[in-house]
């Protein structure tokens, strides 16, 4: 579990750990993962996600203590902030790509190869509604570019990396936790923050990756799926009609 310490990821390792599961939790911050630590007895490394040196020498480790992870979730992320395109630091828009794309790739290909020798395993990879909803003309960079490219990003990846890792028995995924209240959230949507309607409740998401983490979507590895929208129990019974009509996928329909 990457970017565990805050937010998402740190409600999930406190869902796992209370059902006995072995858990990692990895972030950025000395002080967030002990806590976390602590409050769970989940086991934390520090890592930058987007150190490629860092990532294999943590992942390293984790495999010598604890062995092959049946599963990571590639929650790792930062917004960027927000801003026009023209007036964000150059460097601050990289580091979006950076955390966002690159973490999720070097986290999913540090512990791919074992879990591929073993055939078994699943991947779960943060995304947003950024990646997919509409851009008006008139758009203001609340959400800015290189979050939304980010996430774009990830969702390719993921169906890419689907597909290349299937017939070896390991499952990849992306989800959308929908608008959840955390300190990311809240930098941007400060004004909509009382807004109950805007929200995605925790556990909502947290269910999601229950189920994704379950095998229940298994047969749809490479799809994208909504926390606040997707009827994905649903889906799950028709993936039949998923794969034909191939949804869940970004996509390019022309007017025919």
């Amino acid at each position: 579990m990457t970017g565990a310490s805050r937010g998402i990821g740190r409600a999930l390792v406190q869902r796992l750990t209370s059902t006995g599961m072995a858990v990692v939790a990895i972030g950025r911050r000395v002080s967030g993962l002990d806590q976390v630590a602590q409050e769970t007895g989940a086991f934390p490394f520090v890592l930058d996600v987007s150190d490629p040196a860092a990532v294999e020498d943590v992942f390293g480790r984790i495999a010598l203590d604890h062995g092959v992870p049946d599963l990571l979730v590639n929650n790792a992320g930062i917004s960027g902030g927000s801003g026009l395109t023209w007036d964000v630091m150059p460097e601050t828009w990289w580091d979006v790509l950076a955390v966002n794309v690159r973490g999720t790739y070097l986290c999913s290909r540090a512990v791919l190869p074992a879990m591929m020798a073993r055939g078994s395993g699943r991947i779960i990879n943060l995304s947003s509604g950024a990646a997919t909803f509409p851009v008006g003309l008139d758009n203001d960079g609340t959400i800015t570019s290189a979050y939304m490219a980010s996430k774009a990003a990830v969702n390719r990846f993921t169906e890419a990396l689907a597909g290349e890792c299937f017939a070896s028995g390991v499952r990849v995924f992306a989800m959308s936790p929908g608008m959840v209240k955390t300190d990311m959230t809240a930098e941007v949507f400060a004004d909509v923050w009382d807004d109950e309607d805007t929200w995605t409740s925790m556990d909502t998401s947290l269910d999601l990756i229950s189920d994704l983490d379950s095998g229940m979507l298994d047969q749809l590895s490479g799809r994208y799926f909504r926390a606040a929208i997707d009827d994905w129990r649903s889906i799950a019974t028709r993936a039949d009609d998923v794969i034909a009509l191939d949804t869940n996928v970004l996509r390019l329909r022309d007017l025919s």
